[in-house]
C-alpha cells in the first residue's frame, strides 16, 4: 500500500493538535455568569470561612456595633480615635486601626496625613522625626542643657496623639479587609493587600475575565453581580460611593475597574465581608463603618436569595407604599466577590 508523504503526516497530527488544545479551551471558557452560578453551589472554602470568623472577631472586640436590615444603628460599638480598650485583653480601637495598616505597608509609612487645618495635611512620618530632634536625648547629645527638650514620656504622649490624628484623618476600611485576609493566610499572588478597595476588586475583575478565556490565574475570589448571586460566607459584598455613586450597577463598575489600573486614580469604593447567611438574609461586617467595626443586616428579596432591591438608590423611592427605607444602608451594592 502506498504511504503518505512524511510532510503530510506531520501537518495532519499538527492540525489535529491544534484543533484538540482549541477545542479544550472553548470547553473550559465560560461566562461570568455560569462561574458565579456554579461557585454558589460548592461550600464556601476553609479560608472564606476564616475570613469571616476574624471578622466576626474584630466585631465583637470594638464592642459589637450593628445596623439593623432597615439601616438603623441598634448598637454603638467603639470608635477609631478612642484610647480606652473594651477589656484588658484586646488593644485599643485606634492601635487596632495601626494594625490593620501593618498588612499593607509593614515598614509603617500609612496612614501617612495629619490634617490641622491648612490646604495641605502634615506628613505623619516627618512630625515624628520632628519630634525625635526635640527630645531631650538627642539634644543633650548636641550639648543642651539636662533640663532642656522633651521627656521621654513627653515624646511618646506628643507621638501617640499623632498616631491617633493619622488614624481618624485616613480611611481604612480597605486596611481592615487587607488585614483580615493576610491573617486568613492569604498570599500576595491570591489577593491585593492595599489602602484601596478598588486595587483588590480591579485584580479580581482581570482574574475572572481569564477565568472566563479558560487561562489559568491563582487569584482567590472572581467578581459576580450581586443583584444576580446569592453571597456565601467569606464572600465580599462591595459597592462604589461617594463621587462615584453613579456607578452603581455591575457592568458599570465593572467597566471602571477594568479601565483602572493598579494603584491608579480614585475609585472610591467599600466592601463588607459576609458572615452569615440564612433564608431571610445575610449579615455583613466592614471597618470604618460609622468610625467602627460594624456589622450590617441585609435582606433578601422575599422568597429569593438575592439582595432586596429597596437597598439600591434606584430599587424604589422611599416613602412611597411597598419601599422599605434603609437609611445607612441603602447604597448602590453592586458587585460580588465570590471566592473561587
Amino acid at each position: 500500500m502506498r504511504q503518505r508523504p512524511l510532510l503530510f503526516n506531520a501537518v495532519a497530527v499538527l492540525s489535529l493538535g491544534t484543533f484538540l488544545v482549541l477545542g479544550s479551551n472553548a470547553a473550559s471558557a465560560q461566562t461570568a455568569d455560569a462561574l458565579c452560578s456554579a461557585g454558589v453551589e460548592r461550600p464556601a472554602p476553609p479560608r472564606a470561612l476564616n475570613l469571616a470568623a476574624l471578622a466576626r472577631r474584630e466585631h465583637a472586640a470594638w464592642g459589637g456595633a450593628t445596623l439593623d436590615a432597615q439601616g438603623r444603628l441598634l448598637d454603638a460599638g467603639s470608635y477609631e480615635a478612642e484610647d480606652t480598650p473594651r477589656s484588658l485583653r484586646v488593644a485599643p480601637p485606634w492601635q487596632r486601626v495601626m494594625g490593620y495598616w501593618e498588612a499593607v505597608d509593614p515598614d509603617g509609612r500609612i496612614p501617612s496625613q495629619v490634617r490641622f487645618g491648612a490646604l495641605r495635611p502634615a506628613d505623619r512620618r516627618l512630625l515624628q522625626q520632628a519630634l525625635q530632634q526635640a527630645s531631650a536625648s538627642h539634644l543633650q547629645g548636641l550639648g543642651v542643657g539636662p533640663d532642656q527638650g522633651l521627656s521621654s514620656a513627653e515624646l511618646r504622649a506628643l507621638q501617640v496623639a499623632i498616631d491617633r490624628v493619622a488614624v481618624v484623618d485616613t480611611p481604612w476600611s480597605a486596611a481592615f479587609i487587607s488585614w483580615l485576609a493576610r491573617e486568613a493566610g492569604m498570599q500576595a499572588e491570591e489577593f491585593a493587600f492595599s489602602e484601596a478597595h478598588a486595587d483588590y476588586a480591579g485584580a479580581a475583575w482581570a482574574a475572572t475575565q481569564r477565568e472566563q478565556a479558560g487561562q489559568p490565574t491563582p487569584y482567590a475570589l472572581r467578581t459576580c453581580d450581586l443583584t444576580r448571586t446569592a453571597p456565601r460566607v467569606g464572600d465580599l459584598v462591595c459597592q462604589a460611593r461617594g463621587s462615584e455613586a453613579e456607578l452603581d450597577t455591575f457592568d458599570k463598575l465593572g467597566e471602571a475597574l477594568a479601565r483602572r489600573e493598579a494603584g491608579g486614580g480614585a475609585l472610591p469604593m467599600h466592601c463588607d465581608v459576609v458572615t452569615q447567611v440564612d433564608a431571610q438574609g445575610f449579615d455583613a461586617i466592614g471597618g470604618n463603618v460609622l468610625q467602627s467595626v460594624t456589622l450590617r443586616r441585609l435582606d433578601f428579596a422575599p422568597g429569593t436569595r438575592r439582595l432586596d432591591p429597596s437597598y439600591l438608590p434606584a430599587g424604589c423611592v422611599a416613602g412611597t407604599p411597598g419601599c422599605v427605607d434603609r437609611h445607612m444602608s441603602r447604597q448602590p451594592w453592586s458587585l460580588l466577590l465570590q471566592w473561587r
